[in-house]
């Protein structure tokens, strides 16, 4: 809890204005990177022209400076984090808050008084919910200028990130927009990252489709079946033989009796329609699994479209 109390906070803050890195002026640009802590599970932006400093001086985790100077002092971006933290967070607000009115009691009528104050502070709308800014302005006694510091503190179950933003008070305008975008870019991600990766699966979206791109031949192959149906052509041709018959059929008995013994022949075919009765049993068999294929492919292609769209 020391670690985070405002008076060690200013103190690193007032430090770290002295160590200004000799860095060529770079132009300005809006263009961020990633960075990732495996260690305390966090991501966050910050601007790919500025430089990381992995191991900085002071209790800091990380520490982004510009590479260029404004009003001689390079602004700066310190991240501090902490894992396990059982406290909540308001426990460190109140301390910020206690610390900043200790520093100034202390240091009243000395040479070395701390001039600072809170001039904004308030819930901070980002992706982690529950995180809190502090906006503070303290004067520089080695710079002879006021100093901008934007703090937000960050907590998600028992890790706490706190990120200061750091720049002179009257260029504060031309660096707002840059740290409101790394501020908000702050998010925590489980300890096994990969493991989130294979969950979306998109592979298990591909195999959806390769039986849906099977279905669509069966039914191809037996649409010819259907549009040429044998069966039904032969039936046709059935019938055309009995109306002959039946002509033939008064024609004898005019002529001869013995004829009598040909409609007997026609009897005898007639028994022979009935498996090609049974033939028409499957041509509505046919149809039946034509109409379902295309029932289920609409259902089950409007719900594959979600998870495939799905990701930023």
């Amino acid at each position: 809890m020391s670690l985070l109390r405002a008076g060690t906070l200013i103190k690193l803050v007032v430090a770290s204005v002295g160590i200004i890195m000799l860095l060529p002026t770079i132009g300005w640009t809006q263009d961020f990177l990633v960075f990732k802590s495996d260690e305390y599970g966090f991501t966050m932006k910050y601007p790919a022209t500025w430089v990381k400093i992995d191991k900085p001086q002071g209790n800091y985790y990380v520490v982004f400076q510009a590479p260029e100077l404004t009003d001689n002092f390079r602004s700066r971006i310190h991240v501090a984090a902490h894992a396990p933290v059982k406290d909540s967070l308001d426990v460190f607000k109140q301390e910020l808050k206690q610390g900043i009115a200790d520093m100034q009691k202390n240091t009243a009528g000395s040479k070395d008084q701390q001039t600072i104050k809170i001039l904004d502070e308030g819930d901070f709308k980002c992706d982690v919910p529950g995180a809190y800014y502090f906006f503070i302005q303290a004067y520089e006694e080695k710079l002879k200028m006021w100093m901008d510091i934007v703090i937000v503190f960050y907590k998600h179950e028992d890790t706490l990130v706190r990120i200061s933003c750091l720049a002179p008070s009257q260029s504060m305008e031309k660096f707002h927009q840059l740290f409101n975008s790394v501020l908000t870019s702050v998010k925590f991600v489980p300890v096994g990252a990969p493991a989130p990766a294979q969950t979306p699966a998109p592979p298990q979206g591909m195999t959806p489709p390769a039986p849906s791109t099977q279905a669509p031949a069966t039914p191809q192959q037996e649409s010819p079946r259907q549009v040429a149906p044998q069966p039904q052509t032969q039936t046709p041709q059935q019938p055309a033989p009995a109306p002959q018959v039946q002509p033939q059929q008064p024609q004898p008995p005019s002529a001869a009796t013995p004829p009598p013994a040909a409609p007997v022949q026609p009897s005898q075919p007639r028994p022979q329609p009935a498996p090609t009765t049974t033939q028409p049993q499957p041509q509505p068999s046919q149809p039946a699994p034509a109409g379902p294929p295309p029932g289920p492919r609409g259902p089950a292609r409007t719900p594959e479209a979600p998870p495939t769209g799905i990701v930023n």
